[in-house]
């Protein structure tokens, strides 16, 4: 395990090293004084396709900033996991959330570091463990559906891609003709194009079925929509602001579709628009 420490205080981060070195004995600690020799040494990791495994950052760094180095840190490491370590109090944090699973404030001790664990390990099972009986859904990257961490297979794939542009319309109703022309964007809704959506449609609820959650399907009169309250979705946590699913969005949205490509947008942006109320936080401390 690689853990990196950065703080440009050489007294704080000899101390945060010490008790990082408490909570992870066996752990390759890295001691960083400068943001860029912090980020050379993750460069070089990456390079021997080592990962690494936690980032603990001050935030005030000179030349620089935390939340900076987080953002060069997670290109390198897309799964690293960050903390910021800071003397400023609660209510100046939230918009560090956007990029870390937490914060510490100094000094930092091995009970609180510990405790930011616990909590993260408490948080994944809320939403893995308690609702694990739900549909996990894998929107960043390729589209992926799960149940009880086990991927689900489907008989077509135009049905698992139409369940993606369910996932998509977040709960709005579509008609068959609007699924048809989204899946099908080459071909010309007519009868038999009709009949081919109507089957895909069937071989969802089927598939559904047997995992006994065909309820996520709302289906009325010519139109078909998710109950969006019956799945766990990495897109709608992104929205609400959840730290793991910020975490986890690094300009991917389903990529295997591409109809898709306006709500990528659209999410690049969002992630855009949090870091710079983060930048301006920052400024303003």
């Amino acid at each position: 395990m690689y853990i990196l420490a950065l703080d440009d205080e050489r007294y704080a981060l000899e101390s945060l090293a010490c008790e990082l070195k408490i909570v992870f004995p066996e752990a390759n600690i890295k001691e960083e004084t400068k943001a860029s020799s912090a980020i050379a040494w993750a460069k070089e990791l990456a390079e021997e396709n080592i990962d690494l495994t936690y980032a603990f950052l001050d935030i005030q760094i000179r030349g620089t900033n935390g939340i900076d180095v987080a953002r060069q840190l997670k290109q390198l490491h897309p799964g690293v996991i960050l903390f910021f370590c800071t003397a400023h109090s609660e209510y100046a944090i939230d918009a560090f959330g956007l990029y870390a699973k937490g914060y510490l404030l100094k000094p930092v001790q091995a009970q609180d570091i510990e405790r930011v664990l616990n909590e993260m390990v408490e948080g994944w099972r809320k939403n893995t463990g308690a609702d694990s009986h739900r549909l996990r859904i894998q929107t960043f990257g390729n589209f992926a559906v799960f149940v009880k961490d086990v991927p689900v297979s489907f008989e077509r794939e135009k049905a698992k891609e139409l369940l993606a542009y369910l996932v998509d319309r977040h709960g709005s109703p579509v008609t068959t003709e609007q699924i048809a022309i989204t899946l099908w964007e080459n071909e010309v809704y007519d009868r038999k194009l009709k009949n081919k959506t109507t089957t895909t449609i069937s071989s969802l609820r089927s598939t559904l079925r047997e995992l006994g959650m065909e309820d996520v399907l709302v289906k009325t009169w010519n139109h078909l929509a998710l109950d969006i309250s019956k799945v766990q979705c990495d897109a709608y946590d992104f929205e609400k602001g959840d730290m793991y699913a910020v975490n986890s969005f690094r300009g991917e949205y389903m990529v295997n579709y591409s109809w898709a490509e306006l709500t990528t947008g659209h999410y690049t942006m969002l992630d855009e628009r949090r870091g710079q109320a983060s930048r301006l936080t920052e400024l303003h401390l």
